[in-house]
């Protein structure tokens, strides 16, 4: 295994739990959901696993002199060794309570560490606690594919409830009005290839739908003739780039897709067309692993603009005091000198 950065030792971990843990998505907390949650997804690990992660992670973070900007990273990190100490301990076995504050705060203390050029675990520290995330659990893989069927009464509502759960299961961006979207700042699902394939497919086929209808049934068809050119050069662009693209990959015409589409439902919505039923194929997991650098990137983003310029005074030996990492029950790696404790002394500033 090569890492060469305290993002990429948080990626690994990430999708390794992600994988053999399953995960959850957009929900608060077990308990107490005012805690610091960053992330849209997050694994479902064990407190053992946490523990462990934990350790490693302490045995570096601990040791690091803290610059402007890491006093309020050094709080959250000590929030969670104090919840850890609270309720991870009591029942090995069982998932974490506080699982997201829990990933969301390992995501900002991994970029603090980057930029302050932190050392490394060793490779076979890390690659042992990657492998005892790897232990089978009852919840393996849990946030598999889920099919939800939507029906609306109008266009509009169902283009509306469409993007909802795209929002939810993707994440989205705030995109500013183009020439090619002109308008509002919108929020903008980060729907992926296959994503765009399935929607464009389905509002395709409520255009086809109403045409015969318009011709036949003397239905007003004002705006017709532009709809179906503007959807004709929308369905060019998914042609080209969300079939021949990776399924899983983010859709890199979202803005106009989305500014697009909802110009057809309203149009559909005034010719009175009632949508049919839309089914949403959805595998959160999947798309949370791609979406992964992206957030790691922001959070790294996030943590260098609080530090600052900072002068990179991290050398070497800082792993002295870890100790030759032990094994313990099931085989999930501890750190010897775990460094869990509530009375941090640096995080009081």
């Amino acid at each position: 295994m090569s890492i060469h950065a305290w993002n990429e030792v948080y990626s690994q971990l990430w999708t390794q739990a992600a994988q053999s843990r399953g995960t959850i998505t957009e929900m608060a907390d077990l308990v107490s959901p005012g805690r610091y949650t960053t992330v849209p997804e997050w694994p479902r690990t064990t407190n053992t696993d946490a523990i462990a992660i934990a350790s490693l992670v302490d045995a570096v973070f601990g040791t690091m002199p803290l610059r402007p900007g890491g006093y309020g990273i050094a709080r959250l990190w000590q929030t969670t060794v104090i919840e850890l100490e609270a309720d991870a301990f009591t029942h090995p076995p069982g998932e974490y309570v506080h699982n997201r504050s829990f990933w969301s705060t390992l995501l900002a203390v991994a970029a603090y560490l980057d930029i302050m050029d932190a050392p490394l675990p060793p490779p076979e520290a890390l690659e042992a606690l990657i492998a005892g995330l790897w232990l089978p659990l009852e919840y393996r893989n849990a946030s598999g594919p889920t099919t939800r069927t939507i029906t609306e009464s109008n266009a509009e509502k169902m283009w509306a409830k469409q993007r909802d759960e795209m929002m939810t299961a993707r994440g989205f961006d705030l995109r500013e009005a183009t020439a090619a979207a002109p308008g509002t700042t919108m929020k903008i699902p980060r729907t992926t290839n296959a994503d765009i394939v399935k929607l464009a497919d389905y509002w395709a086929k409520q255009l086809a739908g109403f045409v015969p209808k318009a011709i036949l049934g003397g239905k007003n068809t004002m705006g017709l003739e532009g709809q179906l050119k503007r959807w004709s050069e929308l369905m060019e662009d998914v042609d080209k780039l969300a079939r021949k693209g990776k399924a899983e990959d983010v859709y890199p015409k979202n803005l106009e897709f989305w500014h697009e589409s909802i110009g057809l439902a309203t149009n559909l919505a005034v010719w009175e067309e009632a949508p049919t039923a839309s089914d949403l194929a959805l595998d959160s997991t999947k798309q949370a692993l791609s979406d992964l650098p992206g957030r790691i990137a922001d959070a790294a983003g996030a943590v260098a603009q609080a530090v600052g310029h900072v002068a990179h005074e991290a050398g070497a030996g800082l792993l002295s005091g870890l100790g030759k990492p032990i094994l313990i029950g099931g085989g999930v790696l501890i750190g010897a000198i775990l460094l869990l404790r509530s009375g941090r002394s640096k995080a009081d500033v």
